[in-house]
């Protein structure tokens, strides 16, 4: 059983009777009722009430149901969601329901229940809000295995990598959909065919997508969680092998993102498609999709976790050393970046997913093989190598990082404590000792707070007891109150402690004491990491019982530090605001609690000195400021040792109160709140600490001192007449009576009272620390206090004296002060009968139930919601019975209950008499407003609960489960833990049988008060009404009904409104009740929305802000009515299927159906009057523009496709489309395009054979032949171009993607365009018909399309080259011609060709550019005839537009044709093509050179929209590119490199036949499929690289030297540099990848050109991004032999830059590289060590450095070697200023030694952060060569400085590692000498 499994209620001290299957009975009646009926707002309330009782949010009394009624549950909501009609309400919270059912493996899996995948898949690609499913996917391991390849079927013809347009949506649907889990046991694996179940199948599918070089973070990340997800599922049976599990961790090296060497350009991580800003109107941009849930670094951890099985050599242990090897250095506080935090939550994820592998292997249910689970070796082995980075990371310089480092190491120790902890004590210790360094203090005290709970568990780690108390000690200056950070935290590691069953009692340790171990880091480091150590439990117990001896100097230090934190902190009773800073309230609240739990832990030893030590701080009354402070302590110190607590301090806190009233304090009335006299300090003091100790959990306590509290009482509510004094009066009533009649748990210790006082327990409590009871567990239980007879008198007595006369002096005042004006005096004395008659209205809440009547499970009518009206949706459905509750007096009809109920009912009157004459006066003493408002909440809703308290018990209760972080799969939790959460049951129930009470006649009068005042002209009393009025309607749902219609009125057009008003009835609309009531209740939210359009007012911001928001906050949730549809056969199956025949609910079904259909009919004619109006809002020329903004907002949501667009409504649009305001023009086209979208759709529905509809096919397109040879099908366009027929009418093929990876089994077509002038929509729905006519009589009038043309080509207040295509407006074109076709384009053809012409008006061709863009893409259904017509027009006035293009509109026309050729079949837009390709060829002989790169500009539209299906055609062209290599402009070189390499890529293609062949041949490969990151391209793509190389490399033969200028040399060269880098950038690399390794050493000799920035740049640009880039293992091979040739060059300059990059390479593509290429690097690049020029030796060192970190230790180990004996041998002395006698062999030994002093420092400066075993000889060594000549001697120098930079932190640790005579050598070293030594 789960944690969250829990029947709390069992814990309940009262009689529950039957109750849970009474709920369950009710809930499935109600469930059936409203699925058979159709009733979708009560599925949606159902659904509600169901989350609550499966997941028990609301905790009440449900179990969780059984998995067999969760299964049935499970298919309905997916058959519902997947095949039925829902409103976005319903729809939302089945989505949540069923992923929230589904979510955790332990509840329900594959066996038990499975999915048709393909019904989900059809609903999430149409899908509306596709953030539902981001958030709760349905997991694809309830998709049956043999429908990987169906959805292979589905998805691979839909993948076209050359460009983006969809892809991102496509991959993300193939991780979703593919399934992944492991079929049920016995079963076989199916290897072949259409119903394939083994992965090994189509995995290397996989890998060859994720090979196709796209390298972005989204689609890594896609990719990634399939692969992990898949190994997640197939434990135990799918193994990946070596060349897959590298290729996972170099994709996971690059999620990174990590610099390996400084200024260097960085490779981008997301390709970018647009060449231009304004694409992104086609097409979707390369981060765009649905985002994936889990974050990379999540789904890389676990992939790293769920992979390792064993130490096998190449395993993914051996992967993951390597991977911390690398990226060690970047955990350093040092090297902070922006990698940080990424690499923090990979560190966290990692030690989490281990954890919880462990856990699952470990369970006894485990289903994972022995073989395939994770050694204890193994598991060792990997929590070291975490711990190493988790330590570093402790002191990061980020908070997220720190806090997320503490939460790797407490999951680290959660699996092996003795790994984490004993070096991590050491560096704690360390760091709390430190004074100067307070990051790494405050750093150690989070950690310590953190791992407090496992290092006190002495089960889990027996060595953590001895050190609690020497911590505590430590930790105790961390308790300050001038650092409340390291406060917050020392308290919390107390809390901690507490919580986990820490005992503060000493013990004895009985004889000498033994040999302690030590537990120094270095003991951690040399001890076996394979197999945990023994322990000596004698020396641990006998350390353990020593170290308690401290507890009580520690508890009497930790007592007066909280006691002088609490004096000095700041008190809301001083201040004039009210308000405290948060960290301050959040630390007393810490404080507090920790002093409860200590002093509930605490030995009774300590007894007496804590009451000592509190009794004299609260007798010495320092200050005010602290009253709050020591209230908190006090009310620990009655909670933890109430008997105690009482006998100390209660009886002088009485006495103090008396003497104080008898000198006359507190008698002089006041008001204020703030403002108080010196005199009433020591009164207010001993008041508030009095109230704090008679607030304890158990009223038995208080019996003996009843006589002392009441006299006071009665003193301070009264007779004192100062507000402070009688409040804390009136508190203090209300505490008492709740104290005496409720029931809570109490005894709330670690331990059951009969095991604390147990002598066994008390001598031996150390070895009881972190044991938690098993809360599920029937033998459990928990001590209440419930009310005895002697409570429940004195409640009696203090409700007969102090309530009830109350009531009748309250009434008696109003009676006598109703007509005339109050004094200050009788204004106090109203506020004090107000505020004490409140209090014990309060204090009765306990005593009775809340009035309430039980509602059969077939009464579904409206009488809930008050009102006979059927016409009202319904309200939230809920299971309305009143559940035992643990009141006082139950039986009605006892004379006890009538009195108790009798005193409710006349405080009401007086509270409604009260509140009337308030209302009536209008005037009055606020702050006796507010206390009438707070009283009658109260009266209404408080019974033992209301709707705050219940909130904050929740809320506390979450907060603690996160600060504890238990573990939900397990049910055992501290006993403190227990009893709060049982508690929050209890107060569940009670908070249950307050809400929804029935809406008497008294509780409707005191809303209907309540509800005037929140119309106020003070805004505090606005304030206060509105809280208490949401209070109210939350537990009183029918209280609303009846006050929406007087706020409404309140916004009706008027001549004079009033401000206040109006802010105060938008404050009640927005509320969350009324907000919930009006959106779903027709009767009340047409008048709503027209009142909020139509809201008169000053013009005052605030108002307006307020109207806005309201409507604003609305607006998204509205739809429009919904048709209710009875389920269909399968459906009505399911639900009768959930209690078989137990329920007969066919009346109440038919009852409901019926109730149904009046709602709707009732909404729709609603529906159809709000539209009309809200469209005469529109019409009328008095609206403002705001309000016709917001009436235009509600029209949005309104339209709705299940209903006919309205003719008013849709004529209105397009009257507004000629518009003077913009904001309206832009509405009307956004909504018009909408209306027409929607009639035509409900055309094509009505009647099948319309012509539009007639056209679409479903082709069948198996073996890949119906349109050809699969490669022969790219060369469509181009025969259509030359006039082939059969290309011509060959169907059309709007998807890209079709055939380019794999061909469908069918595919949707269009036929070619019919012969005729038929038009498209040649019949209109009967119902759309008068929209359709009213919006063509507005199309087609005389010149409607001038003034739209005049309007639309308004140039904006943004600067020109701001100036954007608008997408919007283009589709409002696009759907107006699709709809009226040829006859609207004679109409509006002038106007266009107008616009079209000023080609020097910029927002004339935007306009332009717009409405042929949508003419042209919204000719999809034309016939021929019309079609022919519109090119003999459009191509001359195109080609008179292309001519006469400027800078400024070329990306309108761009954008244009990007727009209309996206998603469509290149041949229905041939004449246009010919235009672009042969009738504008480009001339690079041209003088003009925009206009010629313009040309490449608009040809490039082509390839980006339809990529391999048009290059052939473009080819065929003969275009002159190459003319172009050497032309002397940049403008037209770059974009001649542009379309070069877009052409040549766009000429890329695979077009498998069939999807299992695509499968079958990708895995023939091997275990990585098919490697597409590289590809030669076509022989006439390899054709151009190679003529354009031979270009250039033969005009460097004829560059003569010195020439000043650029040269064909230079110009050519930048072209063939653009045309690599695009790839880059903008589009697949797969060409660059291929062919820039060949000219490796031309870009290396261009990086030199300085002379041309330009050319320099270009060069360098594309050398470092292609060391940076990540290769398969082949490519990889290949760039790294390329580079090494680099170092051949004499040129030094070429080597100097050339090692940089091979260091680059090394590292991004550790993974991938072969062992032996990777060698030869390294000894390539320690060679250059020995160069002449010192600069490449330089470099070399820094590439060494870096090729170190990556490397093993056997490779180290041979560097050491190897330089250490360039070392050997000395220099020989030369006197200053002498010649050496052989100076060449000196220089030649200076060179040497030059290098192994170099060859050495790379060693040091490799590990900057530790300290390895050969370090301190290796430092030696070069210590020794600090006399060597330069530039040894310089090089030493740097490397110590570094050195001691690097370690300066850790320097007291890393000494260790040190001899004396090496420590005395470092330290001449490391040391600057003194003058004066």
């Amino acid at each position: 059983m789960r944690l969250d499994e829990v029947n709390w209620a069992r814990l309940l001290p009262y009689s529950r009777g039957n109750e849970d299957a009474e709920f369950e009975h009710d809930f499935v009646a109600q469930f059936k009722v409203c699925m058979l009926s159709g009733n979708l707002p009560g599925i949606s309330a159902m659904l509600t009430q169901m989350d609550r009782q499966v997941l028990a949010v609301i905790v009440l009394v449900i179990c969780p149901i059984d998995i067999h009624m969760r299964i049935k549950l499970c298919c309905i909501l997916y058959e519902l969601t997947t095949t039925h009609t829902l409103d976005l309400t319903a729809f939302s919270m089945c989505c949540a329901m069923l992923a929230r059912m589904l979510r955790r493996e332990d509840r329900l899996t594959a066996q038990d229940i499975m999915f048709d995948w393909r019904k989900l898949y059809d609903l999430v690609r149409n899908i509306v809000v596709p953030k539902i499913w981001q958030d709760n996917p349905i997991q694809q391991r309830f998709f049956p295995q043999s429908a990987a390849m169906e959805v292979f079927e589905e998805l691979l013809p839909q993948i076209q990598f050359n460009s983006m347009d969809r892809q991102i949506l496509t991959v993300q649907l193939l991780t979703l959909f593919v399934p992944t889990a492991r079929p049920p046991k016995g079963v076989e694996l199916v290897t072949s065919g259409p119903q394939s179940t083994d992965p090994q199948r189509w995995l290397p599918t996989i890998f060859s997508l994720w090979s196709f070089n796209l390298r972005t973070s989204v689609f890594d990340a896609y990719l990634m969680n399939l692969v992990t997800t898949l190994v997640l599922e197939q434990r135990g049976q799918l193994k990946l092998t070596n060349e897959q599990l590298r290729f996972v961790f170099a994709s996971g090296l690059h999620f990174f993102n990590l610099p390996v060497s400084r200024g260097a350009a960085t490779l981008p991580r997301n390709i970018s498609m647009q060449l231009r800003d304004s694409s992104g109107v086609y097409r979707m941009q390369a981060g765009a999709g649905l985002p994936l849930k889990e974050e990379r670094a999540h789904s890389f951890a676990r992939f790293i976790v769920y992979t390792m099985h064993d130490e096998s050599s190449g395993g993914t242990l051996e992967l993951f050393e390597q991977l911390v090897q690398m990226i060690e250095p970047f955990y350093h506080p040092s090297n902070n970046g922006a990698w940080s935090g990424l690499l923090a939550r990979f560190l966290r994820h990692l030690a989490k997913e281990l954890l919880q592998r462990s856990r699952a292997e470990a369970a006894e249910d485990c289903e994972v093989p022995v073989d395939a689970r994770l050694s204890r070796s193994v598991r060792r082995r990997l929590v070291v190598l975490v711990r190493t980075l988790a330590m570093l990371l402790l002191f990061s310089k980020g908070e997220d990082s720190v806090s997320m480092s503490h939460s790797t190491l407490k999951h680290l120790a959660e699996l092996e404590p003795d790994l984490i902890f004993r070096p991590l004590l050491d560096t704690l210790y360390t760091a709390i000792d430190s004074v100067t360094e307070t990051h790494r203090m405050i750093s150690a005290m989070r950690a310590l707070a953190k791992l407090a709970t496992t290092l006190s568990t002495f089960a889990h780690y027996p060595e953590g007891a001895q050190h609690i108390a020497p911590l505590l000690t430590l930790t105790l200056p961390g308790i300050d109150v001038n650092d409340p950070t390291k406060s917050y935290f020392a308290l919390s590691f107390i809390h901690n402690l507490c919580h986990n069953g820490v005992v503060f009692d000493e013990l004895l340790a009985s004889g000498d004491m033994p040999e302690v171990r030590s537990i120094s880091k270095e003991s951690a480091e040399d001890m076996d990491v394979s197999e945990p150590p023994e322990l000596d439990m004698n020396q641990i117990e006998w350390a353990t019982r020593a170290s308690t001896a401290q507890f009580e100097a520690w508890i009497d230090q930790y007592l007066r530090r909280v006691f002088a934190l609490m004096d000095n902190l700041s008190s809301s009773q001083d201040t004039s605001n009210n308000t405290n800073s948060s960290a301050d309230m959040k630390l007393v609240l810490m404080a507090s609690y920790s002093i409860e739990l200590v002093l509930k832990q605490c030995g009774s030893r300590y007894y007496p000195m804590i009451s000592r030590l509190i009794t004299q701080f609260v007798t010495s009354i320092t200050s005010l400021s602290a009253v709050e402070g020591m209230h908190k302590v006090v009310n620990a110190f009655v909670s933890a040792l109430p008997e105690l607590a009482h006998a100390s301090l209660l009886s002088l806190c009485c006495e103090r109160i008396v003497e104080e009233i008898d000198n006359g304090v507190g008698l002089t009335p006041s008001l204020s709140r703030f403002t108080r006299t010196h005199s009433e300090t020591t009164l207010i003091w001993f008041a508030t600490m009095l109230l704090a100790l008679v607030e304890c959990s158990d009223g038995q306590h208080l019996l003996k001192y009843k006589s002392q509290i009441v006299h006071a009482m009665k003193l301070l509510s009264g007779t004192c007449m100062s507000r402070h004094v009688y409040n804390i009066g009136g508190q203090m009533l209300n505490c008492v009576m709740l104290t005496l009649t409720s029931t809570t748990p109490c005894h709330t210790r670690s331990v059951p009272d009969s095991v604390w006082n147990d002598t066994e327990f008390r001598d031996n409590h150390f070895r009881h620390w972190g044991k938690h009871p098993n809360v599920a567990d029937d033998s459990f239980s928990l001590e209440w206090h419930t009310p005895s007879m002697q409570e429940i008198e004195f409640a009696q007595e203090l409700m007969r004296e102090m309530v009830e006369p109350r009531i009748g002096e309250l009434a008696a005042f109003i009676d006598s002060a109703d007509k005339r004006e109050l004094s200050n005096t009788e204004n106090v004395e109203l506020n004090r009968l107000v505020w004490v008659l409140r209090c014990g209205v309060r204090g009765l809440g306990h005593l009775v139930p809340p009035p309430g009547t039980t509602i059969a499970a077939d009464d579904l009518t409206d009488a809930l919601v008050g009102g006979d009206d059927a016409n009202g949706m319904p309200p939230r459905y809920r299971l309305d019975r009143q559940v035992p509750g643990g009141y006082v007096f139950t039986d009605a009809d006892s004379s006890e209950y009538g009195e108790v109920m009798d005193i409710r009912k006349r405080a009401g009157l007086a509270t409604a008499q009260a509140l009337q004459c308030v209302v009536g006066r209008g005037d009055g003493n606020v702050e006796n407003i507010k206390a009438l408002i707070l009283l009658g909440e109260s009266v209404v809703c408080y019974y033992a609960v209301d709707r705050p308290q219940f909130t904050s018990k929740r809320r506390a209760w979450n907060y603690g489960i996160e600060g504890f972080a238990m573990d939900n799969t397990i049910c055992e939790m501290p006993r403190i833990y227990a009893s709060r959460r049982a508690q929050l049951t209890q107060v569940s129930r009670l908070f249950h049988n307050t809400r929804f009470m029935p809406a008497s006649e008294l509780f409707s009068d005191i809303s209907a008060q309540i509800a005037h005042l929140c119309l106020s002209a003070y805004s505090e009393v606005r304030s206060y009404a509105v809280s208490a009025l949401d209070n109210i309607m939350a537990v009183v749902p029918q209280i609303k009904y009846p006050l929406i219609p007087m706020f409404v009125a309140e916004l009706d057009a008027r001549d004079e409104s009033n401000p206040e008003k109006m802010m105060g009835a938008l404050r009640m609309l927005d509320s969350l009740p009324i907000r919930r009531a009006c959106l779903r209740d027709w009767r009340f939210f047409p008048a709503m929305v027209l009142a909020l359009c139509r809201a008169q007012h000053e013009d005052k911001p605030q108002v307006k802000t307020m109207i806005r928001n309201t409507a604003v906050t609305q607006v998204v949730y509205v739809v429009a009515p919904v048709e209710p549809v009875p389920p269909g056969p399968l459906l009505e199956q399911m639900v009768n299927a959930l209690d078989g025949a137990n329920t007969d609910v066919s009346v109440a079904v038919a009852k409901s159906r019926e109730t149904c259909a009046q709602r709707y009919r009732y909404a729709a004619s609603e529906y159809t009057r709000l539209v009309n109006e809200l469209v005469g809002i529109l019409r009328d020329a008095g609206t403002t523009w705001r309000f016709a903004a917001i009436a235009g907002y509600y029209l949005d949501q309104l339209t709705s496709v299940r209903t006919a667009p309205e003719e008013q409504l849709v004529g209105t649009l397009a009257e507004y489309l000629t518009s003077d305001l913009m904001l309206f023009r832009e509405s009307a086209a956004l909504n018009l395009a909408q209306a027409i979208g929607m009639i035509k759709k409900r055309s094509k529905l009505s009647n099948p054979n319309i012509a539009a509809a007639q056209r679409r096919q479903q082709l069948d397109m198996r073996d890949g032949r119906a349109l050809g040879a699969p490669h022969a099908y790219a060369d469509l366009c181009e025969r259509a171009l030359d006039g082939d027929t059969e290309a011509v009418q060959t169907p059309l093929v709007d998807n890209p993607a079709c055939g380019w990876l794999v061909w469908p089994k069918t595919a949707k077509v269009y036929a070619a365009a019919p012969t005729g002038d038929a038009l498209a929509f040649d019949s209109i729905e009967e119902a759309s018909r008068p929209a359709y006519n009213a919006v063509r009589s507005v199309l087609f009038a005389d010149g409607k399309w001038a003034e739209i043309a005049r309007l639309f080509s308004v140039e904006s207040t943004r600067p020109s080259e701001e100036e954007i295509f608008g997408g919007t407006r283009a589709g409002l074109f696009s759907q107006v011609f699709s709809l009226f076709g040829p006859p609207l384009l004679e109409r509006a053809w002038t106007a266009i060709e107008g616009l079209a012409r000023e080609n020097e008006r910029v927002g004339a061709q935007r306009a332009a550019a717009e409405m042929i863009g949508g003419l042209l893409r919204g000719t999809k259904h034309w016939a021929q005839s019309g079609l022919d017509a519109m090119w003999t027009q459009l191509i001359p006035l195109l080609d008179t537009v292309f001519a006469r293009l400027a800078p400024d509109t070329l990306r309108f026309w761009q954008a244009a044709l990007q727009y209309a050729f996206a998603r469509r079949d290149p041949r229905r837009y041939l004449p246009l093509i010919r235009l672009i390709v042969y009738g504008r060829p480009f001339d690079p002989q041209a003088e003009a050179p925009f206009a010629e790169a313009a040309k490449l500009d608009i040809l490039r539209a082509l390839f980006g929209a339809w990529d391999w299906r048009i290059a052939s055609a473009v080819v065929a062209s003969r275009p002159r590119f190459l003319d172009a290599l050497a032309h002397p402009y940049k403008q037209v070189r770059d974009a001649a490199a542009i379309a070069m390499y877009t052409l040549s890529s766009a000429e890329f293609s695979v077009s498998y036949a069939r999807v299992d062949e695509a499968v079958d041949d990708l895995a023939r490969y091997g275990p990585l499929g098919r490697d597409f990151s590289q590809w030669a391209g076509s022989s006439r793509t390899q054709a151009l690289i190679s003529e354009m190389t031979q270009r250039v490399q033969a005009w460097k033969a004829e560059v003569v030297p010195l020439t000043v200028g650029p040269t064909n040399f230079s110009r050519g060269s930048k072209t063939l540099l653009s045309f690599f880098f695009v790839g880059f950038r903008f589009g697949p690399r797969r060409l660059t990848l291929d062919h820039a390794p060949n000219i490796l050493q031309l870009l290396s000799e261009l990086q030199e050109h300085h002379d041309d920035d330009e050319l320099c740049r270009l060069a360098s640009s594309n050398l470092e991004f292609l060391s940076q880039v990540l290769y398969t293992a082949n490519l990889s091979e290949i760039v790294g032999a390329r580079l090494l040739a680099l170092l051949d060059s004499s040129m030094w300059h070429v080597v100097n830059k050339a090692l940089p990059l091979l260091c680059t390479l090394t590292f991004a593509n550790r993974f991938t590289l072969s062992r032996e290429i990777r060698a030869r690097i390294l000894d390539t690049t320690s060679l250059f060590l020995e160069h002449d020029q010192i600069e490449v030796r330089q470099a070399a060192s820094s590439s060494l450095t870096n090729m170190v970190k990556c490397a093993s230790s056997n490779v180290i180990f041979d560097i050491n070697t190897r330089f250490s004996a360039k070392l050997q041998r000395r220099l020989p002395r030369v006197r200053y200023g002498r010649t050496p006698k052989d100076p060449h062999a000196y220089s030649k030994l200076v060179l040497t030694r030059h290098a192994g002093v170099l060859g050495l420092s790379c060693l040091v400066l490799a590990f900057p952060y530790t300290i390895p075993e050969w370090m301190p000889n290796v430092l030696v060594q070069l210590a020794e060569c600090i006399d060597d000549p330069n530039p040894i001697q310089s090089t030493v120098q740097r490397t110590f400085a570094e050195f001691r930079r690097t370690h300066m932190d850790t320097w007291h640790e890393d000494r260790k590692r040190f001899s004396t005579s090496q420590l005395d050598i470092l330290t001449d070293m490391l040391v600057s000498p003194c003058y004066y030594a």
